[in-house]
């Protein structure tokens, strides 16, 4: 059976050299793929995915400034990013937030990075899509004390706690898992992916990264995510036709896609 899919979290444009969009897509296509985000991680991977979004109807993208690079954020950058979250096809800003999983850059040169990117959302209304690594704490103590846009966003690739969980999605956010719910040490994960309402859950491969099993390994492509979605429908104990419709569902209203007539 056929599963169709968003993958609401994706790197095109970081996939090994030699592979082109358009043989990712074509495989995804066959396996069910109705419309993949395109993240940005940077100045130059935000522009080339508002280019892949001009350039294939089943694409969109988003803009912002990877927590690691928080460094680089200056006004320059931010003026270019408003510029581009105008564009047609653009549906959030990020991926950003915070990681302080590797203590570099600081904490407090990635929280003003951070801080920019919720102002920036906040102006031109369009959700986020967070990255927090072993920073939930300062991740929801700036995200309350920030106004956040009509559809705040997405926390990608969620492995925090039930805890963690609940926090997000009481400020507004749903949840995007990724093949790591796949993995056979994942049992906590997949605890939380079975106790998150249905309509506050989104899927992702976050490729070329994180391939789920039994692909693990290898270099992720939106053709695996089904992988992931049977796996979220086994530990919910749902029908995985159904799940797939719902988080088509939840992925086209929080990022507002027209998927039915693209482009």
């Amino acid at each position: 059976m056929t599963l169709p899919f968003i993958d609401s979290h994706a790197h095109l444009n970081l996939m090994p050299p030699g592979t082109p969009a358009e043989t990712v897509l074509g495989k995804a296509r066959e396996a069910g793929l109705v419309a993949l985000v395109n993240v940005g991680t940077d100045r130059e991977r935000s522009r080339e995915s508002v280019l892949l979004a001009t350039t294939f109807p089943d694409i969109y993208a988003t803009v912002g400034l990877h927590p690691g690079d928080a460094h680089l954020w200056d006004g320059e950058m931010e003026r270019e990013f408003l510029e581009l979250a105008g564009k047609i096809r653009v549906v959030a800003i990020g991926e950003t937030g915070l990681d302080f999983s590797y203590g570099d850059p600081p904490k407090d040169v990635q929280e003003a990075s951070f801080a920019a990117h919720l102002s920036l959302a906040q102006t031109v209304d369009l959700p986020l899509v967070i990255h927090c690594r072993e920073a939930f704490d300062r991740v929801f103590s700036l995200l309350k004390n920030h106004s956040l846009p009509s559809r705040p966003g997405v926390f990608h690739c969620f492995t925090g706690g039930w805890e963690e969980a609940k926090m997000a999605l009481d400020l507004g956010f749903l949840l995007s898992f990724s093949g790591i719910v796949t993995f056979r040490n994942a049992e906590d994960l997949r605890d939380v992916a079975s106790r998150v309402p249905a309509d506050r859950m989104m899927v992702e491969t976050d490729c070329p990264y994180l391939a789920p099993v039994p692909y693990r390994g290898k270099t992720n492509e939106p053709a695996y995510l089904p992988e992931t979605l049977r796996m979220l429908a086994s530990c919910r104990k749902e029908d995985p036709g159904s799940l797939a419709e719902t988080l088509l569902d939840n992925t086209r209203r929080l990022f507002n896609m027209d998927t039915e007539h693209p482009g």
